[in-house]
């Protein structure tokens, strides 16, 4: 995956390079995040919701800041 990024920029030239290392993060979601019935979206959002769960474990917000 990562040979295959390199090959595209050194092909398409450096002003891709955020779109390919947007690719690259999608392909490796898909390939390695992936279980058979989801697809990269589903994955994506299950990482950012458990992302934010530990973020607010180790950060709760102070007593009565509602």
């Amino acid at each position: 995956m990562f040979v295959t990024s390199l090959r595209t920029w050194a092909q398409a030239g450096p002003d891709t390079a955020e779109g390919i290392a947007r690719g690259a993060v999608i392909d490796f979601a898909a390939q390695f995040l992936t279980e058979d019935h989801e697809d990269v979206a589903d994955t994506l959002r299950q990482l950012k919701a458990v992302g934010l769960g530990q973020a607010i474990d180790t950060h709760p917000a102070p007593a009565g800041a509602h």
